[in-house]
């Protein structure tokens, strides 16, 4: 399988989160509607379960800092019981430290996916605003220092008011005519995201999983993309490799269901999806799907295997979603990146 990162730019506000799951959706329709598969669609979902063809990460966050180009991704996930004992002073210190360390819920990993678990990698949303502020032209930087407290983020969350015209009145009443806000994410001028892809070259290749993504962009992402949500564009593909290492866990960059009984222990964070169908499936009288819990991005999966935790992706195909059509796949597989036990406690 090859690994390729594709860099996106965000053109307009998102109604909904670019999680990997979603974003495997999104190109199921894609491939749905064109020829992004070798022998369509309905060929590679039959047989997910066994052989995934595609997989895709979350949307992360593209910065540069002292130069070099890296992606912010969550913290991992692992207990750090012990790792500011003896560091400090005293007691109160070390839980002055804890407070202050609580803040920095990215790590930074440079282009080589590494994972180097030291404080210089781990950073704040000010520090993300920051990185990316000296990216930009001096008169954006300008305006963009004003903003204090919790604006200074690379993204944030604004409510948009959202109206429901009673076509018998022409304006709006009340009830389900009542005007109601939505909250959208918002990015920084000129910001990146990075999303992974996974893929089998007997199934697809690098150009016409670009072009999907290209089609996305135009049409948008996820909710309310026909009011103009959603939209970006692809500014870069890259082709990446998956460091080797005699690991002892793997950290994920999607929402997954790992395999039962392969991992001795688990820390992640849950993560319920309330899924619903897209396209031509929204008009069937059952377009919701059944909820899913999984393991959202940045958990941490131990194994007592290597081999195990060197492979390039974890999880299983989720099936029995869909009370409209049976043959409803989601993404229950994450990419991995081995993790380093040792080096962060």
């Amino acid at each position: 399988m090859k690994l390729y990162t594709i860099i996106l730019r965000p053109e307009s506000p998102f109604g909904t989160p670019m999680k990997g799951d979603t974003i495997f959706g999104h190109f199921c329709w894609q491939a749905a509607e064109s020829e992004a598969l070798n022998g369509g669609l309905d060929q590679w979902i039959s047989c997910y379960g066994q052989t995934p063809f595609a997989m895709f990460s979350s949307a992360f966050p593209v910065v540069s800092k002292e130069g070099r180009t890296c992606f912010a991704m969550p913290r991992p996930l692992l207990s750090e019981q012990g790792r500011y004992e003896g560091k400090e002073k005293d007691r109160f210190q070390s839980l002055i430290k804890r407070k202050e360390d609580k803040k920095n819920k990215y790590l930074l990993v440079a282009e080589d996916l590494r994972l180097v678990l030291n404080e210089d990698r781990y950073c704040s949303e000010d520090d993300l605003f920051d990185f990316h502020l000296a990216t930009l032209p001096v008169e954006n930087q300008s305006k963009l220092k004003l903003l204090t407290g919790k604006h200074r983020r690379f993204s944030g969350m604004f409510e948009q008011a959202h109206n429901t015209l009673n076509r018998l009145t022409g304006t709006t009443g009340t009830g389900e005519f009542a005007p109601f806000p939505a909250e959208n994410i918002h990015y920084l001028p000129n910001a990146r995201l990075a999303v992974f892809v996974l893929f089998d070259e007997q199934a697809t290749d690098i150009d016409r999983i670009q072009k999907a993504f290209e089609d996305m962009g135009s049409w948008g992402f996820g909710r309310d993309a026909s009011a103009g949500i959603g939209r970006f564009s692809v500014v870069d593909v890259q082709a990446m490799q998956i460091p080797g290492s005699a690991a002892q866990a793997c950290y994920t960059l999607a929402p997954c269901v790992p395999e039962k009984g392969s991992y001795t222990a688990a820390f992640f964070t849950p993560f319920t999806r309330f899924g619903k169908h897209g396209a031509a499936l929204i008009h069937r009288n059952k377009p919701f799907k059944n909820p899913v819990v999984l393991a959202d991005e940045g958990a941490v999966f131990m194994t007592g295997n290597p081999q195990q935790a060197g492979n390039a992706y974890i999880g299983s195909a989720i099936t029995g979603l869909s009370k409209a059509d049976d043959r409803t796949v989601m993404q229950g597989y994450a990419i991995t990146l081995p993790y380093e036990i040792e080096e962060s406690l």
